[in-house]
């Protein structure tokens, strides 16, 4: 029987990404920067799925670093490696990585891309969705070079739900939905039932921030919960299926938020769907 931990996944990122982020506001951490790899986050909370994200392109694909992060997850169920990066990055190689990985490595289940719609939002339509369905064409190709059927999920903020075609996420599995802002989260399940409507054939996921990089605070433990909780229903529901916790490179440097979400997940993990 599955629980509701199986459909939860770590947003994977190199340790100290987010170190710049972390120093805005001192009284938040009692360390000055967080050193935890993305297996120790996921281990860390019990998390047993993997999003695999490059950040100014690191790990870059090939490199001694990629392979060794891959080797790191072995022991989780389900891997995403990026296509696109942080800032919508790519170097072009990607798919062509991910077809190998896929050969060794029997968890590694598609490519997950980020931030992959920014690049296009400023476009005037059609040229916008033109463009990013184009893309999103040529990466699908290179991902049905590998050995077996490859997922393909993008983010998606709330506010860029209305900017592309429908058409636009066909060659997709699914969307994961995003709030960069915490102080939007009550508008959380709004925008949720409009991903609904908009996409009513695609799956879906939940993004979780345990840290409000607008602000630079730890997500207020009532927004936590809001969001945490929202997620656990729509999981049970049968509406979504998964939850990403963002990120490791936040993780190990004391925030409230983290410490609320270990708790939660010991508390909810193992309840049967």
């Amino acid at each position: 029987m599955a629980t509701f931990r199986d459909k939860t996944w770590m947003f994977g990122v190199r340790p100290h990404q987010d170190d710049i982020y972390l120093g805005k506001r001192d009284e938040d951490r009692f360390t000055k920067w967080s050193r935890i790899t993305p297996a120790e986050g996921a281990a860390m909370l019990g998390v047993p799925n993997m999003l695999m994200i490059n950040c100014d392109g690191i790990p870059v694909p090939f490199s001694h670093d990629a392979y060794g992060y891959m080797e790191s997850f072995r022991r989780m169920k389900n891997v995403l490696w990026s296509s696109t990066g942080s800032a919508g990055m790519r170097i072009g190689n990607e798919e062509r990585f991910i077809a190998e990985l896929a050969a060794k490595y029997p968890n590694l289940t598609g490519a997950f891309m980020d931030d992959f719609f920014g690049a296009f939002c400023s476009l005037p339509e059609p040229e916008r969705s033109q463009k990013a369905l184009a893309l999103l064409q040529e990466i699908r190709r290179g991902l049905d070079t590998a050995p077996r059927p490859m997922e393909l999920w993008v983010v998606s903020y709330t506010q860029q739900l209305a900017l592309f075609h429908p058409d636009v996420y066909e060659p997709l599995t699914g969307v994961t939905l995003w709030t960069w802002n915490c102080d939007e989260l009550p508008l959380l399940e709004e925008r949720f039932e409009a991903l609904e409507r908009i996409l009513p054939g695609k799956k879906k996921m939940l993004g979780v921030y345990m840290y409000d990089f607008p602000s630079g605070r730890p997500v207020p433990l009532e927004l936590m919960e809001h969001q945490c909780e929202l997620a656990r229903r729509l999981v049970h529901e049968g509406r979504i299926d998964g939850v990403i916790f963002e990120a490791n490179s936040v993780m190990g440097v004391g925030l409230p938020s983290e410490r609320w979400l270990c708790d939660w997940l010991d508390r909810v993990g193992d309840e049967e769907l």
